[in-house]
């Protein structure tokens, strides 16, 4: 083994995540987290292609890259990469308020091993987490193991490729004059079923073939999981602002891995 000393740094320079939009992206960590744009600092391919931005985030060390990887994100769909320090639970209770007003779904606050926590996924189910410095003092038979928020979820090729997965394809077309209401309405239902409990992707799309068409993939873990899915109370709401904006019922196509 070697008896040279480690060479120095400076701590950490940068952080990355992979997204799948951009401008979605950073739209909501300048909402969640007072993060600044540094247009400056822009990545742009030969082609003036932008594939990153960078964030000054208040707080963090070094900054925040997002980086434009549609397949990095969904992979990781469900993982906790960043955590961040609060003092303690009327913090976690301050954050958790903090997102309400912001209409942005998050855990209650969760027993961890020593502190309290608060998680809330990012628009492509990546888990941002506050964790308290000051511990709650409960003793490990109060950490809340089988909370869905404290682990990783379920992530991977394995999950995406399970026997169990279940798959499909909606169709639904605005009716004419609807077109940008049922979009919008449509990109707000997104970021809600993504926390959905089984979620392995849920993604939406304009048809090429007509620009009134919108198609949705999304995947389950199984199939219980998009059955409760279609019973949640979101969805049942989001039909019925719907349903006399477009050609009601959708189009659906169930699909299943190939064995």
């Amino acid at each position: 083994m070697s008896s040279l000393a480690n060479p120095a740094h400076g701590g950490i320079h940068h952080i990355k995540l992979p997204v799948t939009d951009l401008e979605r992206s950073t739209d909501w960590y300048r909402a969640v987290l007072g993060a600044r744009r540094l247009p400056e600092l822009d990545h742009r391919r030969g082609d003036g292609t932008l594939f990153a931005v960078i964030l000054d985030v208040p707080g963090l060390p070094g900054r925040l890259e997002l980086r434009l990887d549609p397949p990095m994100a969904q992979a990781l769909k469900g993982y906790d990469l960043l955590t961040l320090s609060v003092a303690d639970r009327a913090a976690i209770d301050d954050w958790a308020a903090r997102l309400d007003a912001l209409g942005i779904p998050h855990s209650p606050p969760i027993v961890a091993l020593v502190g309290w926590l608060l998680v809330v996924g990012d628009p492509d189910g990546l888990r941002l987490r506050f964790y308290s410095a000051q511990p709650h003092g409960l003793g490990a038979g109060a950490v809340e193991f089988d909370s869905p928020w404290l682990g990783a979820g379920v992530t991977g090729i394995a999950a995406l490729t399970s026997d169990s997965t279940v798959c499909a394809v909606s169709r639904l077309t605005a009716l004419p004059g609807h077109r940008d209401e049922v979009s919008a309405r449509m990109r707000s239902l997104q970021p809600v079923v993504r926390q959905e409990n089984g979620c392995l992707a849920y993604l939406v799309h304009t048809a090429i073939d007509d620009p009134n068409a919108i198609v949705v993939y999304e995947s389950w873990i199984d199939q219980a999981a998009m059955d409760a899915h279609h019973r949640s109370i979101h969805l049942r709401s989001f039909a019925e602002s719907i349903i006399s904006l477009a050609d009601w019922p959708p189009r659906q196509e169930l699909l299943t891995p190939m064995r």
